[in-house]
């Protein structure tokens, strides 16, 4: 079943942050990401949520387990607390 993925974290430099995002947009389309987003809270400066529609939970842990560790370097995210939400249609 597909679900909508929404991560959020505050990140010490957003534009690193985004611009990994979209170097690792690719891949994660690849293991089955749709409509991925970045947004930045707007009373919040630096805390970021990513929002995507992933084929199911599974494949979102799959994709998080193969390239999780890659992007949080790149992201300049390593150690930081995430918050994650997984959304089901109903």
């Amino acid at each position: 079943m597909a679900v909508m993925v929404q991560m959020s974290v505050k990140v010490p430099d957003v534009e690193r942050f985004i611009a990994t995002a979209k170097r690792f947009e690719p891949m994660m389309q690849e293991m089955g990401a749709r409509n991925q987003g970045v947004y930045e809270d707007q009373n919040e400066p630096g805390m970021v949520t990513t929002i995507s529609e992933w084929d199911s939970h599974d494949s979102m842990h799959e994709a998080s387990e193969k390239y999780g560790d890659q992007f949080n370097s790149d992201a300049g995210t390593e150690g930081l607390e995430w918050e994650t939400r997984i959304w089901e249609r109903r």
